[in-house]
């Protein structure tokens, strides 16, 4: 897959099968249970409280947590850009650097 670059707007099938050299990288399962630090950052959501109704509404599954945050935040429901670069530098926050990495070498 070619991208244009880290300024680029991901998309969420772009996200959930991200071609690497290593192979599709399954950012879900990499994230997992680091939802709520994922979510607070990405979403700008200081104290947590939209990260814990999503908690709530699936009963603390990671996937459907993580799946919702990224898509309220690619329809713009957070104060962060839209962009390959945002979603890294949370990875990267998160302590998901090799993760980073890879989605960094793709551009």
């Amino acid at each position: 897959m070619t991208l244009q670059g880290l300024a680029d707007r991901p998309t969420l099938p772009k996200i959930l099968t991200f071609p690497s050299s290593k192979g599709n990288i399954n950012l879900l399962q990499r994230i997992g249970s680091k939802y709520f630090d994922f979510g607070v950052l990405l979403l700008d959501d200081e104290i947590g409280a939209r990260i814990e109704a999503l908690d709530v509404k699936h009963k603390s599954n990671p996937d459907h947590v993580n799946r919702d945050i990224l898509r309220e935040w690619l329809q713009g429901s957070g104060a962060q850009p839209v962009t390959w670069r945002t979603l890294v530098t949370v990875l990267k926050e998160i302590g998901l650097t090799e993760t980073a990495g890879d989605i960094e070498k793709e551009f």
